[in-house]
This record gives C-alpha cells, structure tokens and sequence, in this order.
C-alpha cells in the first residue's frame, strides 16, 4: 500500500511538472510569436473579418498607392506595370501566395483587428462601414521600379537598399516577380518567394568583412600580416584557390588581400582565429540569430558550428561551404560598418494610419539591432572596403562625386564547378546626407565585380536622386 502511495505521489508530480512546462512553453511562445499567430493567414477571424471589413490602403514612402480597396469591394494595384511588379513581393497578395508580403504579415492591421477601440467607435457612431487600418512602408516605388529595370535580362536574384542610420528598407526587389493584380496567371517557380528576405545564399567574398572584422579583434598584430600567394594553398585535405587557381596576387599586405580579394589570404586568417573565433564573430554579426524582427519575417543566415576539418575552416573564412547570408542581413552587415558598428533594425513599416479617422497611430521608431564590432574596428574595415571600390575588385560600384564602399563577392554553388558562381556586391555610401546601404545578388552571373557591382551603383545613385 505504501509502494502504490509512492507511486501515485510520484506519478502525480510527473503530471504537474508536465504542467508546469507546458503551461511555461505556451507562455513564452505567446510572448516571442503571438503576433504572428494573430497576423497568420491561417487565422480563421481574419478570414472572416475580409470578407466584413474593407482593407486598408498600402502606400509608399511618399504616399504613392500601391494596394487599396475600391467602391465596389475589390483589390485593386498600382496601374504602373513596373511598380507593381517590383513591390509584388513587399506588398505581397490577399490570396497569402507571397508569405512575408505586407498583406499576409500585416493582415490583421489592414482589417483593423489591430485597431484601437476608438477607431471602432468613431465607425459605429457614423455608421461607417469597418474599415481596416492604412499602413505606409518605407519603401520608395520610383526607386523600386528603376532597380528592377536595370536588372540584367533573364536574371534571378535580389536587390535590398537600406538607410543604415534609421533601418528604414527603401527597396526590396526579388526577381522573378509576379503580378498580385491577376493572381492567376502563370508564373515562375519561385515567383512568390521573396528572395531579399528568405533567399539563403552563400555569400562568397562577401563574407570576407566578417573574417576582417575577426582578425582584426582577435589576431595581435593583424595589421601587419603579410601574405604570399601562389593561387592556391593546401589547408588539410583541400586546396583553396584564387580565382579557380589561375592567377597568383603574390605578396600583399591585410589591405590588399581584402581588396584584391585573396582567397588563400583570408584562408590562412581564418585557420590562424580557428573554429571559434571565427564562429564568434559571424554571431556577432547576426549568423545563426533565428531573430524576429516587428516589421519584417527575415530567415536566418548560418554559419557552421561543428566544422570537421581544415579544409572546411579555411573554405568557411571566405565565405563557402556552409556559410549562408540573406541579401538583407548583409546590407545591414555593410550599413553596420558605415555605421561605426552598429546595426540597426530593420524597418518597413513608416506608419499606421486608422483608417476612419484618420489619425496616426504608429510611427517608425528607429532601434538598435545589434553592435556587430568596435567603432576603431569599423573605420579599418570601411577604409578596406573604400579601397575595394576605388581600386580593387568592386570599381565598377564608383560613382561620381561620391564615396562608396563595397566587398564583391562569387559564390561557388556547385563542388564541380560546372555552374557559374552568383555574383554578389554589398556597400554604402559614405556620406552623412545620404546614409544608404545595399546588397545585391545575381544568381548564375558571374563575378560579382562585374553585373552586381554596376547595378549597386544604379541602385545607390538612384536613391540619392530619388530619396534625397
């Protein structure tokens, strides 16, 4: 009788720790992922609240109308083609085919489930119908549509501008695009796959900036390294080379191994910091952070933590074989630089509008994301990236009267090489009255001082003409 007593005691407290995790998971997972419960397109209410209430509007920067909700009920886009294909992954569609789209991620503010109760008063005692809240993005439309022209024909890929003082996202062009005003029409595979925030690429030379920041926080002397290049170099089991082994840089000083982009010199640095230094720094910098952000549904970029081998550390430090970056992480890598190490958060959202009266309700707050290195840390890397730009592998990002920094990158993305590399450019402009980063990424395109490089510069040029 005792031994059943025991049991039961046992059992019984079995039973209330049970409880007590769950009752403790679902409180937390209420508290980090509420929000997108409640904004999910798999919520019942705010299937049913669509078909009460009449969707607010979504509006650029400028107020420009990109999505709103006729006389008649009906969803109506942009009449200029080329806006409304370039923002069709922002704006996204009321059917959720794009999942991080505004319509999908913001659903329950633009059906005013989100409201205040005085919206909802000042509804009913007019006698209005429902009407959800107005939202206005970041996003500037004419810049938008431009970068999507000067995409390279047949090209997929991805184009992200940022304010890197405030985290606003000025544009967010994923190629191919697709039409949310006729949701039915063939489309590419991956048309509905916003590849600025869920493309997980690997970032090729890009990379580089991390493993720089790395040495030189982390390596006594750094500064001084000198580097002997042949073309390639044996690390363990493999060989890293330099442009598939066929030129040699020679004998380079940090600064020019980045700017020249040696693979066997940021090799030699990455097996010099090891597995965790190098792992450290890439997680300072955001790699392997499954962040949720209020505006935005960004994946997360990784970085191994279990390498295996010298061959893979060396590979790793120059941004191959299982490192992985989304095109927005790293304008916000490139904007922390210009930023004196400091990222900010991402934004989208400019502001909330109650749909009936009118009256603002939210406002884009700037907030700190993350310091990714020390202030004297980002002014080395950034006069490294300068040089990338005005004598190195990045000139053709240049513009004119300007300063631009940058890092390009050729992501290997087949063992064989028997497919061309994604060619990659990340930088800013260094200039106080026009604070903006970007990240560009051309699948299949080559070098990435070549196509990536040159529409970085339409991109950046243009948001100094067209942002201000």
């Amino acid at each position: 009788m005792k031994g059943l007593r025991g049991n039961m005691r046992l059992i019984g407290a079995l039973i209330l720790c049970l409880f007590v995790f769950v009752g403790g998971w679902f409180g937390y997972t209420t508290w980090t992922q509420g929000s997108r419960w409640a904004m999910s397109s798999r919520n019942t209410r705010l299937t049913s609240a669509r078909n009460s209430v009449v969707m607010g509007s979504i509006t650029d920067r400028d107020g420009y109308a990109l999505a709103w909700t006729d006389a008649d009920g009906v969803r109506r886009y942009s009449g200029d083609n080329s806006i409304r294909l370039s923002v069709s992954q922002t704006v996204g569609d009321t059917m959720s085919m794009s999942g991080t789209g505004v319509q999908t991620f913001f659903a329950s503010t633009l059906v005013g489930m989100s409201g205040s109760i005085i919206d909802r008063t000042w509804q009913w005692l007019n006698g209005e119908t429902t009407r959800g809240d107005d939202i206005q993005l970041t996003i500037d439309a004419r810049l938008s549509s431009v970068v999507a022209q000067n995409f390279p024909a047949g090209c997929e890929g991805a184009v992200v501008v940022i304010n890197y003082k405030t985290g606003e996202i000025l544009a967010m062009v994923s190629m191919p695009e697709y039409d949310p005003a006729d949701i039915g029409a063939p489309v590419a595979d991956t048309a509905y796959f916003n590849r600025c925030l869920q493309g997980q690429y690997t970032p090729g030379s890009t990379f580089k900036i991390v493993t720089l920041a790395s040495a030189l926080e982390n390596l006594p002397g750094a500064l001084n390294h000198v580097f002997t290049c042949s073309g390639s170099h044996e690390f363990g089991n493999g060989v890293v080379t330099c442009l598939s082994g066929t030129k040699a840089h020679g004998q380079l000083d940090l600064k020019g191994a980045f700017t020249q982009s040696c693979n066997v010199a940021f090799a030699t640095l990455s097996y010099e910091l090891g597995q965790n230094a190098l792992l450290r720094t890439a997680e300072a910098f955001g790699f392997n952070d499954d962040v949720t952000f209020s505006d935005v549904m960004l994946y997360a970029s990784s970085f191994p933590d279990d390498i295996g081998s010298v061959s893979e550390l060396a590979w790793s430090g120059v941004g191959q074989g299982r490192v992985l970056a989304t095109p927005l992480h790293m304008a916000m890598i490139a904007g922390g630089v210009a930023n004196g190490g400091v990222v900010m958060e991402p934004k989208l959202i400019r502001q909330v509008t109650g749909g009936s009266t009118g009256l603002p309700r939210l406002r884009v707050t700037p907030g700190v994301y993350r310091r990714i290195m020390s202030a004297s840390t980002a002014v080395i890397v950034g006069e490294y990236m300068r040089g990338a730009v005005e004598y190195g592998t990045g000139t053709r990002a240049a513009i004119p009267g300007y300063v631009v920094c940058g890092k390009t990158g050729s992501a290997e993305v087949s063992d064989d090489k028997s497919v061309d590399t994604n060619a990659w450019f990340v930088g800013y402009l260094q200039d106080d009255r026009y604070p903006y980063a970007v990240s560009v990424v051309l699948e299949r395109a080559g070098s990435g001082g070549n196509l990536a490089a040159t529409l970085a510069a339409k991109a950046l040029s243009e948001a100094i003409e067209l942002v201000g």
